[in-house]
């Protein structure tokens, strides 16, 4: 049974775990109480998309992260193709500006995986902040 049938339930009296009415003296045959779980229930009803849905998809978090103006890859780990990636761009003297933008990730996120790596110290990590 889902929140919002039990919810439903309580509204009606009813013990949503047994089936049986809940004596006359209970909160839940108070108006005020029945009207309070009416409307969280019929509330979660409208919104049965937020409760079906899991979690993003690695996509799905790289659009989210786009529209509120992070790197796509913000937040996502490090695999350890894009470390050995980072390391040969690094090596190659690649700007770590040059490598945020390949890695679609901050300039703050690229120093710390650098630092690390111990491809920088902490003192240059503080220096980009």
């Amino acid at each position: 049974m889902n929140i919002s049938a039990m919810l439903k339930a309580l509204a009606n009296g009813v013990n949503p775990e047994t089936g049986e009415f809940m004596s006359a003296g209970s909160i839940v045959n108070q108006p005020d109480a029945i009207r309070l779980l009416f409307t969280l229930s019929d509330e979660l009803a409208d919104e049965p998309e937020k409760q079906k849905k899991g979690k993003l998809t690695a996509e799905e978090r790289q659009q989210k992260n786009i529209a509120e103006g992070r790197p796509a890859k913000s937040y996502f780990p490090w695999t350890e193709s894009e470390k050995g990636l980072l390391e040969e761009g690094f090596r190659a003297d690649e700007t770590i500006e040059v490598l945020s933008v390949k890695f679609e990730r901050s300039v703050r996120a690229v120093a710390i995986q650098l630092e690390k790596m111990g491809l920088i110290t902490a003192e240059q990590l503080l220096a980009l902040s």
